[in-house]
């Protein structure tokens, strides 16, 4: 008799609005799998099975006194337990426990000292396939004081040397670059790179108008990532370009980018995001898409970021900074100029080599480069990344 396999999904976000895990689950559906999740919101579509939400936090931890006694006076463990697993739903513990699922997957390291409660993953348990997708590089950016950066720092810490718990039977990262890093510091296997592409779009690239030429940059609102420099750029880049703000995060940072910009009038503009199916297709009447991230952080200096492959799916050219990961993509397809430093003068530069020639041939290889950069052909490099070698 065949048995069905089960696999559980586990991520500290709303499953729903993350890409990465949504594809997990597709994936592992396809293949034949009875796929569980557990994770913030409500249940995130029929290739789920039964998904299992976390709990919002106790109100009294989240008040700063309660906050402060968490973090000061209760031991690591007890405080995992309490922050995280108190969150969780009994029935997926008793599933875990029973031996349930033959596959686990952990997509928030913030998540993975769970696998050190032995009456949670008792051998029973462990006899599944025990996954961590580390995705980028863990390191938190813990708030500016002093004081309460030592109070908390101990228990990121502690959690991180979770991440070669021998619990763990694989890894997977969305760099190569970040996976070395993993393997100095650990010493675990080298993790197996899935890299974030989104589905494949079938569309052609659009015109470009020789009066205007339209650049673009779409995701989160996080200073890191080279916001103000862009601005900068637009300063000196000619009057044939303006560029476009699509930002998602902090309104803040947006109303404070928006205020910086508004000496450049109209050649900087901003507009409202659209959901993730309809990205490519919303950037597509755009010409090239400029990324940016100086490296002030390992994640950034081995960035491989959903937009590169979504302006890819965009049929866009790319102007991007000296990042070692995107280059690689960047100068193989032949996508786009790269900017000779982080400098906001040679970020200009770069972008005063687009010309209307030159952005239809970029334009015209990131058609080409659509084919190959897909969620279809990471597929594999996933269902390798779980143990699966032989995909339906």
């Amino acid at each position: 008799m065949t048995v069905t396999p089960r696999a559980l999904v586990i991520v500290l976000t709303d499953v729903a609005n993350d890409p990465r895990v949504r594809r997990q689950i597709r994936w592992l559906a396809d293949e034949g799998y009875v796929v569980d999740s557990l994770g913030f919101g409500d249940k995130p579509g029929t290739e789920v099975g039964d998904h299992f939400a976390i709990a919002a936090d106790s109100p009294w931890t989240t008040r700063r006194f309660g906050h402060a006694v968490v973090h000061s006076l209760i031991p690591f463990r007890l405080r995992f337990r309490l922050l995280a697993e108190s969150r969780f739903p009994s029935e997926v513990a008793k599933r875990v426990s029973s031996g349930y699922y033959s596959l686990i997957i952990f997509n928030d390291t913030h998540l993975i000292p769970w696998v050190a409660n032995s009456a949670v993953f008792n051998a029973k348990s462990r006899e599944a396939r025990i996954h961590l997708d580390l995705h980028e590089y863990f390191a938190p950016q813990l708030p500016g004081s002093s004081l309460w950066r030592r109070i908390i720092r101990g228990y990121y810490a502690w959690g991180r040397d979770f991440i070669n718990h021998s619990a763990y039977d694989s890894h997977s990262v969305v760099a190569g670059g970040i996976g070395d890093l993993y393997v100095s510091e650990f010493g675990i296997s080298r993790p197996t790179v899935v890299r974030n592409c989104p589905p494949f779009v079938d569309q052609q690239p659009s015109e470009v108008s020789p009066d205007r030429i339209k650049l673009i940059h779409h995701g989160g609102a996080a200073w890191p990532r080279g916001l103000k420099q862009m601005v900068d750029a637009m300063r000196l880049a000619d009057d044939r370009f303006d560029l476009t703000f699509m930002l998602v995060g902090s309104q803040p940072v947006i109303r404070e980018l928006m205020k910086y910009a508004e000496p450049l009038g109209d050649r900087v503009r901003f507009v409202d995001a659209v959901p993730m199916v309809e990205l490519a297709t919303e950037i597509n009447k755009y010409d090239a898409e400029v990324m940016f991230f100086p490296p002030v952080t390992e994640n950034l200096r081995f960035a491989l970021p959903n937009k590169l492959f979504e302006s890819v799916q965009g049929r866009l050219a790319t102007v991007i900074g000296p990042t070692p990961t995107m280059m690689e993509i960047v100068d193989e397809f032949g996508l786009g100029p790269v900017a000779q430093s982080w400098t906001a003068q040679d970020l200009a530069v770069a972008i005063n080599s687009l010309t209307v020639d030159n952005i239809r041939e970029y334009k015209s290889a990131a058609h080409r480069a659509a084919a190959v950069l897909n969620a279809t052909n990471e597929k594999a490099a996933f269902l390798r990344s779980v143990g699966i070698e032989s995909p339906r």
